[in-house]
């Protein structure tokens, strides 16, 4: 699955901390060759929220057990060393300034430097991919300087480029070494948020609800398979339940002239804007035939799409920019001259078959966008999913403040639904949500078997006591082996066996405090007898 969230690395919103990795590398008492200070606050990608230090996260101890997860998955002391470096790297990268000099120029040397020994290749030609850029026309290469803000983006992307790519091969490595040696059985774990609606959402948020899109899809028709699988196992009638299908919100997306079509149609065009892109996507898609996307009556630079959580609205500012893969090529080629294996390594195959060595030349390789790379990486992912066996954990926020012993209502509810949460309550409520098998329901609602004959088989005599509630049968159905129960009937048994526990409890009580009160006569009564029959004696001169 493509990572939805490097950007991260270059630019977090206020209050929010980087990957906790950086965080605990420079707390780990182990900077020894790195050129790190163990001060968050002295790195632009760890410091530009203002948040470096959060309670309850020790970032010291965070590095042990990050220490101690690599050697459980075999990764070497080099390998690991391999990944601080790199992980070092992007850090010293964000102090990388440039100042105008007829164009960018490098004016921080310390970091350049530092950063070019980190990934074995002359500083020299870093400062050149940073600042330039280089271009093959018809067999010639030009160099283009860039302004500062170009700089800037190249470094972020080039910082993004080694975060993801060291993060694509430590997953490779963990699947190597979790992969068996006489099977292909894995566990995957996919860890996502879930659906994201901002005061201002960005191509981000459109990639991260789209994915949210299609696993509610996934969601929906699983849960609905199980529900359709469990009621033909038992012979249940289940024509009646219906759930949402979101295809139509997926079909605008993904479609022929669909937003994805359009925003990679766009970003093609040398001379697109985020204008012009704003235009097809209203000509497109701003009618009838369109229900799931929304048009703003007031003209700006939004667009929204019609989820399956709710609406949500798209500012439409740098979805070019942010769809352009802005690692170019000059810069890959730059990183596979390094002197460092792994470094190589992550850049190696990068390109694949549309790579440098086997174009002709002075032709260049179509690159593929960002969203339509993660079009087909969640593709691959969904085709994986429907091959697994899933377990869904729902994980909530109780409020939005980090802190414990607060829980608001409204910060939960809108996680249920944009979870999907609200649908599955939906789906199950739609058919027979209750389930107990025979043997268990008599045993649950015994009290309630009064009068039914025990000698009759164990569906009979659930029929027998459910019809004494429902004789039509609209709220329950007997399937080969279980009960299945509307929740509106489940209520009334619940509160009638609440009602008859409670008056056999009395009757329980009763017959116990009559034996305690009976057995402390008898006993009183005992004490009696005696005290007469000893003041008897005495007045008899007995005693």
């Amino acid at each position: 699955m493509q990572h939805t969230t490097h950007s991260q690395v270059v630019h977090q919103n206020q209050s929010e901390r980087n990957f906790h990795v950086f965080y605990s590398l420079l707390h780990s008492g182990e900077l020894d060759g790195l050129h790190l200070e163990a001060d968050p606050s002295k790195y632009r990608y760890t410091a530009q929220s203002g948040v470096w230090g959060v309670d309850g996260i020790d970032d010291a101890a965070d590095h042990k057990r990050l220490l101690e997860a690599f050697d459980a998955m075999s990764f070497s002391k080099e390998q690991r060393s391999d990944i601080f470096k790199v992980l070092a790297t992007i850090l010293i990268l964000g102090n990388v300034d440039f100042a105008n000099r007829g164009g960018a120029q490098v004016v921080t040397h310390d970091a350049l430097g530092h950063c070019a020994e980190l990934l074995g290749i002359d500083a020299d030609k870093v400062a050149e991919i940073l600042t330039q850029q280089k271009r093959v026309l018809r067999g010639e290469e030009i160099l283009t300087p860039l302004d500062v803000d170009q700089a800037g983006d190249s470094r972020d992307s080039l910082a993004m480029a080694l975060y993801a790519r060291t993060f694509r091969w430590i997953i490779s490595k963990l699947n190597l070494s979790l992969k068996g040696q006489e099977t292909f059985h894995f566990v995957g774990v996919l860890d996502i948020f879930g659906f994201e609606n901002f005061t201002s959402n960005s191509f981000e948020q459109f990639n991260i609800n789209y994915a949210n899109e299609k696993l509610q899809q996934y969601f929906n028709r699983h849960i609905f398979s199980l529900e359709q699988l469990e009621y033909n196992k038992e012979g249940i009638d289940w024509s009646d339940i219906d759930w949402v299908d979101n295809s139509e919100c997926l079909d605008l997306i993904e479609r022929k002239l669909g937003v994805l079509s359009l925003i990679d149609e766009e970003s093609r065009f040398p001379k697109g804007t985020d204008a012009s892109l704003l235009s097809k996507l209203h000509s497109a898609h701003a009618g009838e035939d369109s229900p799931h996307y929304l048009r703003p009556r007031v003209q700006n630079s939004l667009f929204g799409i019609r989820h399956f959580a709710g609406d949500v609205m798209y500012d439409i500012t740098g979805f070019l920019e942010k769809n352009r893969d802005t690692f170019r090529e000059d810069i890959l080629e730059v990183l596979r001259e390094s002197e460092s294996d792994f470094v190589y390594d992550l850049f190696e195959y990068e390109g694949g078959g549309g790579g440098a060595g086997n174009r002709r030349p002075g032709t260049a390789r179509k690159k593929p966008t960002v969203s339509f790379q993660f079009k087909e990486s969640l593709h691959h992912l969904m085709t994986m999913l429907g091959t697994a066996s899933p377990f869904f954990v729902r994980c909530l926020k109780p409020n939005t403040k980090k802190v414990s012993g607060e829980f608001d209502h409204g910060v939960v509810l809108n996680q249920l639904r944009y979870s999907g949460m609200l649908e599955t309550v939906r789906i199950r409520r739609a058919g027979y949500p209750v389930r107990r098998v025979f043997q268990d329901f008599l045993f649950r609602y015994r009290v309630l078997a009064q009068g039914v004959d025990t000698s009759l088989p164990e569906p009979e005599q659930c029929k027998a006591v459910l019809a004494k509630y429902d004789e039509a049968g609209k709220d329950w159905q007997l399937g080969q082996t279980k009960v299945f129960l509307r929740e509106t009937l489940e209520v009334v048994l619940e509160k009638d066996r609440h009602v008859n526990l409670k008056a056999t409890v009395q009757k329980i009580q009763a017959v116990i405090l009559g034996y305690i009160q009976r057995k402390r006569y008898l006993a009183m009564l005992a004490n009696a007898k005696r005290v007469q029959a000893f003041g008897g004696a005495k007045n008899h001169g007995i005693v």
